[in-house]
């Protein structure tokens, strides 16, 4: 995938209509961008949780959308319940 070009090439896969209709894919760019980041080779690349829902909230305001509305839960919220989890894997946790 070339990440140089727009949409990183991807234009093949969406559907005519979506693209002419809508003139501005931005939110689709940064979805996808957000996406190879998640899957990055080295964790240290990737962003956290936290960093995704914000990130999907952005661009679901950006699409003019609440992204309150439809769930329960926020980045805010999120980031409260994960705040001293540690590391699952990390010794601390095992008894």
């Amino acid at each position: 995938m070339d990440k140089s070009k727009s949409l990183y090439d991807l234009q093949e896969l969406l559907d005519t209509k979506i693209i002419a209709s809508s003139g501005n894919l931005k939110g689709f760019e940064k979805y996808v961008d957000l996406a190879f980041r998640c899957v990055e080779e080295e964790g240290i690349n990737r962003p956290s949780m936290g960093e995704v829902v914000k990130e999907i909230e952005n661009i679901m305001q950006l699409a003019g959308l609440n992204p309150n509305i439809d769930s329960a839960t926020s980045s805010r919220t999120y980031e409260d319940a994960s705040k001293g989890s540690g590391d699952p894997y990390g010794k601390e946790g095992l008894i």
